[in-house]
């Protein structure tokens, strides 16, 4: 579950958004080609420019998806979601180790004070009584992983955790090359989600 807020430029609105909802919203940008920022927390920025019809100026519109408990996740959370998104069948099982469930991802086990963070960070959910799958927040984190922003000393150079590294003449330009590369990753993002996972969503 999302808080959506909208803000048209004059006016913010704030409301709820179902997961199928918000893949509903991002899948929408990015047929039209509105920019999509990722974010760490497990939501994500939709941001378009529209003319003002009573000013004719061009005004930044965005859309807002914030988990409703955001994320705050580790480098160990990331590792073992990199892990779980890896795998084709995820389960939560009992284990001779422990005497809490740990989670089954092929022959890695996630142990039960690490599954309990990503349970309660809203990772994951259970597609029926035994199978645990990504949520849409989980991807979205994992993907703002890759991709954070890095700050150059001289403020000429976009550079992102990815490796990117692009010479512009001046902060201005690097920063508008730097939107574009996350602009470019948040479609590639949302082109990537199978629908599979679309089904499943669409399920809850």
């Amino acid at each position: 579950m999302f808080t959506e807020t909208v803000d048209s430029g004059s006016t913010t609105t704030t409301g709820t958004a179902s997961e199928s909802h918000a893949l509903l919203l991002l899948r929408r940008a990015c047929n039209r080609g509105y920019a999509i920022e990722p974010q760490r927390t497990g939501g994500a920025v939709i941001r378009w420019r529209r003319t003002d019809p009573a000013t004719r100026a061009r005004v930044v519109r965005s859309i807002t998806l914030t988990p409703r408990v955001p994320a705050d996740p580790s480098d160990c959370d990331l590792s073992n979601l990199r892990v779980i998104a890896s795998v084709p069948v995820v389960r939560l099982v009992d284990s001779e180790r422990y005497t809490m469930p740990v989670i089954a991802a092929g022959s890695y086990e996630i142990p039960p004070s690490q599954a309990d963070r990503l349970l309660t960070q809203g990772f994951l959910l259970n597609s029926d009584t035994k199978h645990l799958r990504l949520t849409l927040s989980a991807r979205l984190s994992l993907v703002a992983a890759k991709h954070q922003r890095m700050d150059s000393s001289d403020r000429t150079t976009a550079w992102c955790s990815c490796g990117l590294a692009v010479h512009a003449k001046n902060a201005e330009q690097a920063d508008a090359r730097q939107a574009a590369h996350l602009a470019a990753v948040g479609a590639d993002f949302v082109q990537s989600l199978d629908a599979a996972f679309t089904a499943a969503v669409a399920t809850v």
